[in-house]
């Protein structure tokens, strides 16, 4: 089975703010970035999984030919940030800023969540819904629309890096990741295209 981890496109809020887990418009430039995700992928999907963000979703629907499945997960939302969503980086108190920035994995924005809680529900969701079909009968190509962090956790799992590695990962916006599983393996094909 061929998965496709596709980032969703450029969103139309200013540099510079935290929106993480916030429900957020695509940029003007989407139909640009939607034309080069397209020439990214080489196989049309069996099955589409997406965050319910509306910019997964939008995604999503813009990449299904007719008929195509398409399944929403809460469990695909980027990060949460809590108490710092939608605010300007200038505007969290740099002593607060540090103390999560000193180890993202385990510790989270006051009303957020960890690195690690993220891991852990977008691992239940792969656990759940994807390994089951890594098989002959199952599906051949999925494509999963997601956020930067979503597909961080999962590269960090294929590659099998420490989850205080998924930043040295650089994903653009509208970059598509390949994954293949074969016989309970992972093979990246590549990241970041």
């Amino acid at each position: 089975m061929t998965i496709y981890l596709i980032r969703h496109t450029e969103v139309g809020v200013g540099r510079g703010i935290c929106y993480g887990n916030s429900d957020v418009a695509l940029a003007d430039n989407y139909p640009d970035q939607l034309a080069r995700i397209q020439t990214n992928l080489l196989a049309p999907p069996d099955l589409i999984w997406s965050s319910p963000l509306s910019r997964c979703r939008q995604l999503a629907q813009d990449l299904a030919p007719p008929d195509t499945v398409i399944q929403f997960d809460e469990r695909l939302r980027e990060y949460h940030f809590g108490d710092w969503e939608m605010l300007p980086w200038t505007d969290i108190p740099r002593a607060a800023l540090d103390g999560w920035m000193a180890d993202f994995v385990t510790n989270a924005p006051p009303g957020g969540e960890s690195f690690q809680a993220l891991a852990n529900r977008v691992g239940a969701f792969w656990q759940e819904q994807i390994l089951p079909l890594a098989s002959p009968e199952g599906p051949k190509t999925v494509y999963l629309v997601a956020h930067g962090g979503v597909i961080r956790t999962l590269l960090c799992l294929f590659l099998d890096l420490s989850l205080h590695n998924a930043y040295r990962l650089h994903l653009d916006y509208a970059a598509v990741s390949k994954v293949t599983i074969q016989q309970g393996t992972y093979q990246v094909g590549y990241i970041n295209r």
